[in-house]
Parts: C-alpha cells; structure tokens; sequence
C-alpha cells in the first residue's frame, strides 16, 4: 500500500532534516543532557495521503530524544513506548477509517457491505480490516523503523552556535542552528538570513523547535 509505505519515508525526513541541523553562547556545556520534543505528525500525514483522507485526523505522536554528551558526542532517536503506542493507535483508526471508504466504494458499484466482505473474503480468505492489516504489516515494520529513526555523531558550539556531524566529526560551518538554552528549555532556531522554506521541516512541525530537559 503505497500510500502506507510514506509514513516511513516521512519519518526518516524529520529525523535526517532533524540530523543536519545544528543548535547553542559557547554554553556548550549547557547543552549536556537529555532533551525532549513531543510532535503531532497528524497533519503530515494528512497531506501525504491526500485529499481522500482530508477528514482523517487520528494523532500520530511521537516523542524525539536528543542526548548530548560531556565527550562532543551526540545520540538523537524517538521514545520507543511512545511511538509505538501511538503508531498502533494510529494504524487501527486509519484501518477502520479506510475500511469505510472500501464499503462505499463497493455501495457505489451496487453491491452491499455482505456482498463485499464476501468477495474479499473469497479473494484473500479474510475480511477486509483484516486484509488492510495484512498489507499495513508486511510494508511497515514498526520496530524496523523505530532503528532507523536514530542518528548519531559529533557536535561542537560555537557563541549561540551549534554544529552537528552525523556519524563523524566532520563539520560543515556552514551548516548549524542558533540555540538559547533557557533553565530547561532549549530552543532551536534558523541562522538570521536563512531561506524561511527551511523552517518547515514536515508540515505540524516547523521552527523554532522547543525541547525540554529530561
């Protein structure tokens, strides 16, 4: 299900448009810690399923973890229980929402909800929640996913600064955020003069990003 399969996709641009970014005075040592960020990607997905699914609204929440160490190194990657938890959600709303707009489709070709659970169950053996869930299962393993939405390498400050090398410590100067570390609040934000297309990075997530220590 083409379509299903985006949701991966989707995820790992917030994760790599997340990786290439760079936050934080050389209050680097401010940044040592744990900091959280919880997102909505509902709207997101909103908008890669397309108009069909324009009133389909269940949330899809997950919780993005960046460690930055005492030793210049950096680990960022999603809360596991969250993610899941919630993509499970999701999956059982989107299932029941698409099973819907199934049946219509087979109301609009005259034939009734018994009918059309019959021929699927003739075609595939199972009905067709159980069909959809199926083809979600085999096109997008959650645990799969969950690794591959982890980055890890180098960072460094310089004044409000913060640049990020993921899995080295090669450095771009030209690429970084401007961070202000606030009591436990850390604030990521665009470099002054930067493109403001950049600042949406999937839509229900844009800057400035706002984590909070754990």
């Amino acid at each position: 299900m083409k379509k299903v399969t985006k949701l991966a996709a989707l995820m790992l641009t917030l994760v790599m448009a997340l990786s290439l970014c760079a936050c934080g005075k050389d209050a680097g040592k401010d940044l040592v810690g744990t900091w959280a960020m919880d997102c909505n990607l509902a709207s997101a997905m909103a908008e890669e399923l397309g108009d069909d699914y324009a009133d389909f609204d269940a949330p899809l929440n997950l919780t993005i973890l960046m460690d930055f160490n005492e030793d210049g190194t950096y680990r960022m990657y999603i809360d596991e229980a969250t993610f899941s938890d919630s993509i499970n959600g999701w999956i059982d709303e989107f299932i029941t929402y698409s099973a819907e707009m199934m049946y219509e489709m087979f109301e609009d070709q005259g034939m009734s909800r018994e009918d059309a659970d019959a021929a699927v169950m003739e075609s595939f053996g199972m009905g067709i929640e159980d069909y959809m869930r199926d083809q979600i299962s085999t096109s997008l393993d959650v645990n799969e996913l969950m690794g591959e939405m982890e980055s890890s390498g180098s960072y460094k400050t310089k004044g409000d600064k913060l640049y990020m090398a993921e899995g080295s410590d090669d450095f771009d100067d030209n690429s970084y955020d401007i961070f202000t570390v606030n009591g436990n609040s850390l604030t990521l934000e665009l470099p002054e003069g930067a493109d403001p297309s950049e600042g949406e990075i999937v839509p229900g997530l844009e800057y400035p990003l706002n984590f909070q220590k754990k």
